[in-house]
Order: C-alpha cells, then structure tokens, then sequence
C-alpha cells in the first residue's frame, strides 16, 4: 500500500512536469524570439587640442621690443621653445594673431649682442658692418628647405641692412641668398623692434624681439606667406650674433634654430572623429625618380606632421617591402611614383588593404613610358592611367593645362570645411596624364562589395593622349579623348576603404604646394581618406520583428544625418538581409520628407537559415558609407495544411493540458489506498 502510493505521488509529479514542459517551455522553443538592443548615439568630442595650436584674439601687442608693455600683453599666445647657437642658447618664441596679423615675440639671453650702426646718414640704407641681425624664415610650401629659386621661402629679416623689418625671401643660392623683396606685388607691412640693451645680473643681454606681420600680403609672385584660420606653418629663426649684412651658408649651422610649426584656429567650429591624431599612421612611399625625387614630395609628409600625425617617408631605395603585417596598422598608405618595381604579392597586399577598409592615396608619374605594375594595382579598383601625356588640340594649352574650380566635382569632402583647413580650391595648374575607366564609372559592385567609383577632376575640352610623345595631335598615333578628360578619380567601398588616384604626382609637387589651392584639394581628400571628418552617422535604429513567418515583411525605421547632425540631400539608405553573413535581399528606404528619417520593410526571400541579420547601410558620395550593426530575427517556417508554429504550440499545451486531467482522473478512479 505505501509503495503504491508512492508510486501514484511520483506519477503525479510527472504529468505535472510534462504539462509545464509542453505547455509553456515547446512553444516557447517553437516561437523563441530575443531581444534586440537599440543603437546608442556615439559621445564625440572635439579632437584634444594640438600641440602649438594660435588661436585668433582681439588685443594685438605693441610691436616696441618690450614684451611687457602693458599686463597681459602675450598672455594669450602660443609659447615655443627652440635652440640655437654652440654652445646651445634656449629662445623662447611667442605666437599670437588676429584677423589680420602674425604676431611673434622673442627672448633669449645672451652674452653677444651688437646693435646696429644708428650712425648711418640719412637716406644711407645699406649697413654691412658687423652687429647683431636676424631672419625669420617661412617654409611656403612645406618641403623642409629654407627655399629654392623655384619656390622661395618667405622671410622677415631684421636689422639686416636697415633698422627694423624688411621683407625678403631666399632663393636658395649659396651666397647672398637672402633676398630683399623689392618688388613685391602685395602688400607686406611687417614691423620690428629689437630690444638687447638691458643686461641681467651676470652681464649677459636680455634680448626681445617683436614682430608683426600680415597673414596675406596678396602678392602674386609667391613670396609671402598666405595663412589662414585652421592652417598650419613651419618656420625657424636665423640669428646672426655679430655678423656682417651678407648671408651665406657657411654661417647656418651656428645660426639657425630647428623647424618649428603651429597652426592657427578659432574656436572649435568644425566637427572631427578624430580625437587624438597622434594615433593616425600614415606611410608615404615615393619612387625615385627624377620627377618625384625625395626632395620634391617631402611637402606630403611634412604637413601632416604639424598636425602631430605618425607619418613615415620611404624611398625605393631604401628597400622596403610592402607587407600585410607591416600596413596592418596604417590610416593612409600614400604611392607616389611609377614604382614599376611593385612585385606581385605587393599588388595583392595592397588590394586587399584597400578591399579590407584601408585609405590609399595614389600620385602617378606621366613621364615615364609605362607604369604597368601601378596600372596592374589600379585595374582592381576600375581604372588605369594613360601611360603617355595629355594635351589639348589647342596648342596654345598645352603648355598650361588648368583646371578651374568648375572642373571640381562639387563633393563634401572638397567644398566643405575640415578640421585641417576651411578654404576652397580654387585653380589648379596640371601636367601629366589621365584616367581611363576600365570597367564603368558610378554605384556597383567592386571587391565583391557596394562600391562608388567616380572623377573627382575632370576638364573639358579637345583633349588627346599623345601616343607619339611630340607634343602634337596626330590621328593615326594619338588618342582622342574628345569632350574632357579625368585626371583624378575616387573610389569609396561599403567595407570603408577609399581610393584617390590622380594622373600626376606634379599635382602635390612642392613648387605647386606653395600655390595654395593644390594645398587645399590635398588636405580636403586626405582628411577624407582619413575618415576625420564628413562621415553619415544614426540613430533610433528599430527592426521592429523579432520573429517573421516566411513570407511576412520585415519593418525598419533609421535616423540618418551629417557631421553634427546636419541634414544631408542625395544620402541613399536600404534594408539588407544577410545569411550567414551573405547578402540574400536589398531593398531601398523612403525618405519621410525631413531628409533624416527613413523607413521601409522588406521580406526575406532565398533563406534556409532559421535566422537572418539585418542591418541597414548608408551612403552618399563624397560621404562614404556606413552600416548599422546586426540584428538577428527567426524566420519561422509554414507546416502543412498552413498551420502555423504558435497554433501547433497551442494545441500541443491544450493535448498536454488533457494529459494531465486524464491522469488525474485515473490516479481517482483507480486509486488503490
């Protein structure tokens, strides 16, 4: 009798659990659904502030010498320090501007100083006797060289054959190479004062300098310094201590200081991704060849190191091997030159670099007779450069190709400001070759992804490549290009990485930097190729199933918008289904008539999976894309007869629910106690 009341307790414990398990737990299982986090909005801060940053201020100094004139007077200024002389003397140079003006103010201690003759008759300029004199020299165009006579450098010489400023430039010749700019086509209004009377406690004199002088002179020749909010500028001091009026070479090593540089900013007006850019690698790697020789392509590399960048400058000949694991790291791998020596895995490592969300800038060589192993590289991406040069039927062109602003797509990334400069690009001189499209220009399929490949510099007019190399149009040798002609072409992916590829390396050659608007269009593509700014972000990202019959629709809203959250026109936004990472479906979103919310639905079709990710993906040209992250909706299955999964479950729970009575009214009816 006890067992057997046991047994029937134990019994009555079974159906108990059969009933929760089929009555709650299989249609459970057989509808399961998961919840699906919402996206959270990034919390971007303005980048750190760099090193040597001037901002623009109201209250200008008193150019007298005295850099105490009155409480405060550089209180505001930017304050670096540089070294000269042997043994090696500690300056102290104060930088400051407004709208208009440069500012800087220099001290130092030292036990040398003889003031200028101030005993010359009047009308007598010229002082070449022994005394105490300086320069201050900018680098123009950012090649790291005092100046060529191709492209000068800027300068400020003070107390050199006159008391006070006078504006020159050096021309890099041996000899009197610093040059007074006496035929400027601008005007420069530079001032300064020098102070070395006072003497501190040991004899030694305390020596101020102060300067002023404008951020754009307009001159024409390329002579003066043009700056501009957001620019940056190196520049050193040449202190000559009791030297004659002529400059000469043999002096540099005792006079100069080391390059320094500082950018000049408002306040934080833009808006940047980037907060430390001391963690952006950049890798320059330039052929050596006559035309894209070290010393004309250092411009590259030595800008975006005053925005405190990791940049590395290689040369063929230093025997340098392109390597995955050795670009693993980099933002922006920059190819200047023909490199004809590129082997095969190089091509691939750099195609997959590109392919896999790498930045990769390309500045072909026109002046060689074949760049095969670049053209073989470029023709993954949709494109190859002509291996002769462009000229115009018009004769008179040829010479002097320019591209004006209206040959400039009008993109983002070009017309908008940046963090690294907010000017336009306006005309730029070309020599050099073209693009040719080899598979079709616009929205497609490249690397196996969504890709947008478009011109970003296309001319217009008669133009041919000139086949036979001499410089005129024949029709039988020559190719005609007819109506215009693309020298530089972009290439953005879905998996992020992005491609410029221009015709001529000569576009960011240092005797074109120091024109500006080749500085400006270089800076605007690569803060673009950097992904610093101009990015599409999102918010309130809902997928609004957790769960779908086959068949049924899949809804989905998204909000999309610009840097800062600006609304942007001609942004493209669709729904994808994948399987197991494969896209199967994508069907475009509809704008809501804001140009920031954007909704839609799509049914997944062609699934075997018993779930499929989806995510929605943006983009808009010159903008580059973005995707969502994944969410995972069940796909549930039709059984026969068009039953539907949850009815099965509920007449299973209900069969489980009979169960159980039936067991209690047997436990009753055949009870033995």
């Amino acid at each position: 009798m006890e067992y057997t009341k046991l047994r029937t307790q134990k019994v009555r414990f079974l159906l108990v659990i059969v009933t929760i398990v089929f009555g709650f737990v299989l249609p459970s299982y057989l509808g399961n659904t998961i919840a699906f986090p919402e996206s959270e909005n990034a919390n971007i801060n303005p980048p750190s502030l760099q090193e040597n940053t001037v901002y623009l201020n109201s209250t200008p100094p008193i150019i007298d010498g005295n850099l105490e004139s009155y409480v405060g007077e550089w209180s505001n200024s930017t304050k670096i320090t540089s070294e000269f002389g042997s043994p090696y003397r500690t300056m102290t140079i104060r930088v400051q501007a407004n709208d208009t003006h440069l500012f800087m103010g220099i001290s130092y201690i030292s036990p040398i100083f003889v003031p200028i003759n101030t005993t010359i008759p009047v009308g007598d300029t010229y002082n070449n006797e022994s005394h105490t004199w300086y320069s201050i020299v900018f680098d123009n165009n950012d090649d790291g060289t005092l100046g060529t006579e191709l492209s000068p450098g800027d300068s400020i010489a003070i107390n050199y054959r006159a008391k006070g400023a006078q504006d020159s430039f050096v021309n890099g010749t041996y000899n009197n190479s610093l040059v007074l700019d006496v035929n400027v086509t601008g005007t420069e209004n530079s001032l300064a004062v020098v102070n070395g009377t006072v003497k501190d406690d040991f004899g030694d004199h305390v020596i101020s300098i102060e300067i002023a002088k404008e951020l754009n002179s307009g001159d024409k020749e390329g002579n003066d310094i043009k700056l501009y909010p957001s620019e940056s500028i190196y520049f050193l001091i040449l202190a000559f201590e009791n030297k004659t009026a002529v400059y000469n070479y043999s002096w540099l090593d005792a006079a100069i200081t080391p390059w320094k540089s500082f950018r000049l900013d408002t306040t934080y007006d833009y808006f940047s991704y980037i907060e430390n850019y001391e963690d952006i690698n950049i890798i320059t790697y330039v052929d050596d060849s006559s035309t894209t020789a070290m010393k004309n392509f250092t411009s590259i590399h030595n800008i975006l190191y005053t925005y405190d960048m990791n940049t590395t400058y290689i040369r063929t000949s230093d025997v340098y091997e392109i390597r995955t694991d050795g670009i693993a790291g980099v933002d922006l791998f920059i190819l200047i030159g023909y490199h004809n020596s590129l082997t095969n895995s190089e091509i691939e490592t750099l195609r997959v670099f590109v392919a896999s969300g790498g930045s990769l800038l390309v500045l072909g060589d026109a002046t060689v007779s074949t760049q095969a192993k670049l053209n073989e590289l470029l023709r993954n991406f949709g494109m190859e450069f002509y291996t002769s040069p462009l000229y115009s039927k018009d004769t008179a062109v040829n010479s002097s190709i320019v591209i004006n602003p209206e040959s400039i797509v009008n993109l983002p990334y070009i017309d908008q400001p940046t963090y690294f400069t907010n000017q336009t690009v306006a005309s730029l001189d070309y020599y050099g070759t073209a693009i040719n499209f080899t598979n079709g220009i616009g929205e497609g399929i490249y690397q196996f992804q969504e890709g947008d490949l478009y011109d970003t510099l296309n001319i217009s007019g008669d133009f041919f490549i000139d086949s036979d190399k001499d410089g005129e149009f024949n029709s039988t040798n020559d190719l005609s290009l007819n109506d215009s002609a693309v020298v530089q072409a972009a290439l953005e992916l879905q998996r992020g990485g992005k491609l410029i590829a221009c015709a001529s390396a000569d576009i960011a050659n240092a005797s074109f930097i120091v024109e500006r608007s080749n500085k400006y269009l270089l800076l605007h593509q690569i803060q673009w190729l950097l992904n610093v700014q101009n990015l599409i972000s999102y918010d309130n990202f809902n997928v609004f199933e957790e769960s779908v019959i086959t068949g049924d629709a899949i809804n989905v809203n998204i909000t999309v918008h610009g840097d800062n959250d600006t609304v942007e026109d001609n942004v493209k936004v669709w729904v994808v289904v994948q399987e197991l990472k494969t896209d199967k479906n994508i069907s475009n979103l509809s704008d809501m008539g804001d140009g920031i919310n954007f909704n839609g639905s799509i049914i997944p079709e062609g699934v075997k999976a018993k779930f499929v990710d989806i995510s929605i993906r943006m983009h808009k040209r010159g903008f580059g894309y973005n995707e969502t992250e994944l969410i995972e909706v069940y796909i549930e299955t039709i059984l026969s007869g068009n039953i539907r999964i949850e009815y099965v479950s509920l007449i299973v729970f209900i069969i489980s629910i009979g169960l159980v009575g039936l067991g209690v009214f047997a436990l009753r009816k055949y009870r033995t106690d």
